[in-house]
């Protein structure tokens, strides 16, 4: 199957949260940076080149700086009536503040962005520094508001562009951010028209009272519309979509679809859009209204489950939000049918490229070892530095999707396992997983923790390096690649194993990773190193690695007693005569267990 990647929705990204300590990882301590808390009134340095990121400095100053905002309206002029166009202004802004404020324990930190259905549609973002306190970021930004909308909006800019040292404020009638807009507004009614004042012939002076009715008239429907807004948005009213017909749910944004536009978009789940089949469900691939590809997951065994539990299943999962993760942009639920919305990834997964003869191998080294380090990185996400620690559970070379650009993303979290704050080990009375990357105390025990999913990556580095799939193999005679490149490297003769190819420096760079993966295949969790470790050790050619023992699974013509030389049991079993344990499935229907932090 293949799904493709979603852009995020940024322009200036929020500060990222201070570090948690994490139990078991190996990691460089780093110095916290102070933080000091926000003044209650703010000091302006107006910017070098307002338009401009990279070119843009906030600076906190004291003493008689200039008291204001640096704003900068865009030329040209939108065709609409000063009220009408005043009163669009004020309800995205209104709408922007109320939102960015009330996100303080959000992702996006104090972070929002809105499309008004407008003539022509009326693009806003709103954006606080995560210092503050929701109402100082609320001050901040209605400050931007109230002087945009009462000095700026003269001659209906095409933009106005706000900044403030703690804040920004900014609409346009051009799209400014990638992605799908946070919330989305109906445009405010058009004012009734105003009665245009007359002179009479004999020239006099137009009738003072007619004209400051009519300005009382603006100001109140301003007034009531900007209101209208406010609690509309502080009520949390959902908006009615004129695409997709979605609604958005949660502070990951995660859309609910319905059933009819998935149907429309995969034809009725047609065969020919079948993408393939895994234990928790059919991927078709679907293209929506809009020419959207997307890859739409109808799964199995869910018929039942209550509408509230899937949606706090969906919602951790939207909130995984990583260039090395598949992205899940919504779901469905109707009746007795689920059905999860991904992005679409057109390469497909790792090993239809990787294992299969009759297409052939096109992938060099460089992206073979970029595929290595891109999973890694998605797995240190997971594990480290997620909002929640996420142990996958079934990472294999088919959930390994490629991008355009051969850049691995992690798919098919229905074997995520979310671990609370201060755990790092947990059991299961339910294993499942596939069989060859499972880690042996997670198969005959139902331990739960990283180190499975460790193991999991070093059959993957194995697989990548060598191209010969851990678990492919019907002949029982035949050893598995674990044994196969454990006896290779008592003999020395590793280099057989790699292509032909490789020159000097991929030989040197592919023989670093086998061994990184024998350590990861350790019988033992506590041998096995933390991902940050894996990650310092793909990344530091200089650093020494210790020396691996005997990895943990043989499948061949060993016994089922053999010992290790230092006396400890290993793990050595038949592939025909491989059991289980009570409550042990493998290859059946996956299950989400979720557990939030």
């Amino acid at each position: 199957m293949g799904w493709r990647s979603a852009a995020a929705i940024r322009t200036l990204p929020p500060v990222p949260p201070a570090s948690r300590p994490r139990s078991g990882t190996r990691r460089r301590s780093r110095a916290a940076p102070s933080r000091r808390a926000p003044p209650s009134t703010w000091t302006i340095v107006p910017f070098a080149s307002p338009a401009s990121d990279s070119s843009t400095s906030l600076e906190r100053t004291s003493g008689s700086s200039q008291n204001c905002p640096a704003i900068e309206p865009a030329s040209g002029s939108v065709n609409a009536t000063d009220a009408w166009f005043g009163a669009a202004v004020a309800g995205i802004f209104t709408a922007l503040v109320d939102r960015a404020a009330a996100a303080s324990n959000a992702t996006r930190k104090y972070f929002a962005t809105a499309e008004m259905d407008f003539d022509p549609k009326l693009y806003g973002l709103a954006q606080c520094a995560p210092d503050l306190t929701p109402a100082q970021c609320q001050g901040c930004l209605g400050d931007l508001q109230s002087r945009v909308t009462a000095q700026f909006l003269s001659g209906r800019p095409l933009g106005n562009n706000a900044f403030m040292v703690w804040c920004s404020l900014r609409y346009s009638v051009s799209p400014f951010y990638a992605g799908r807009a946070m919330l989305q507004l109906p445009a405010p009614p058009a004012p009734p028209p105003t009665s245009t004042p007359t002179l009479h012939s004999s020239g006099r002076k137009v009738n003072a009272a007619g004209i400051s009715a009519g300005i009382a008239c603006v100001v109140v429907l301003m007034l009531i519309l900007s209101v209208f807004f406010f609690i509309r948005f502080r009520l949390r009213i959902k908006v009615k979509k004129n695409d997709h017909s979605l609604k958005k749910i949660g502070r990951a944004q995660c859309t609910i679809f319905d059933l009819l536009t998935l149907e429309e978009a995969t034809e009725h789940f047609a065969e020919k859009n079948k993408l393939g089949k895994g234990g928790f469900g059919i991927v078709y691939k679907g293209i929506l209204s809009d020419g959207q590809e997307i890859a739409v997951k109808k799964l199995l065994g869910r018929a039942g489950s209550g509408l509230d539990q899937l949606q706090n299943e969906v919602q951790v999962l939207a909130e995984l939000q990583h260039k090395n993760l598949v992205g899940l942009q919504g779901f469905c639920s109707h009746h007795n049918d689920t059905l999860l919305v991904y992005e679409y990834i057109k390469n497909g997964s790792l090993d239809t490229i990787l294992f299969d003869d009759r297409e052939g191998n096109a992938l060099n080294w460089e992206q073979q070892y970029n595929i290595i380090f891109g999973i890694a990185k998605g797995i240190l996400y997971l594990h480290e530095d997620s909002s929640m620690r996420i142990i996958h559970r079934d990472l294999k070379a088919n959930n390994i999707l490629l991008d355009d650009n051969m850049e691995p993303k992690i798919a098919d979290f229905g074997l995520a396992r979310l671990l609370g704050e201060g755990h790092t080990h947990t059991q299961t009375g339910r294993v499942v997983g596939t069989f060859g990357y499972m880690a042996p105390e997670y198969a005959s025990h139902g331990s739960v923790s990283p180190k499975i999913d460790i193991f999991s990556f070093g059959v993957l580095i194995l697989e990548i390096v060598t191209r010969r799939s851990n678990c492919s193999s019907d002949d029982h005679s035949t050893v598995n690649l674990l044994s196969d490149v454990w006896d290779h490297w008592k003999k020395g003769t590793m280099p057989q194993m790699l292509h032909r190819s490789l020159d000097e420096f991929a030989r040197s760079q592919a023989l670093r990773c086998i061994h990184i993966g024998l350590l990861c295949v350790q019988p033992e969790p506590d041998d096995r190193p933390d991902i940050s470790a894996v990650v310092f050790m793909l990344t530091r050619d200089s650093i020494e690695l210790q020396p691996p023992g005997q990895p943990a699974f043989f499948f061949g013509r060993e016994s089922p007693s053999a010992l290790r030389l230092d006396g400890q049991s290993s793990y050595v079993y038949h592939r025909d005569g491989f059991k289980l344990g009570q409550g042990v499935s493998v290859n059946g229907v996956t299950l989400s267990e979720l557990y939030p932090r």
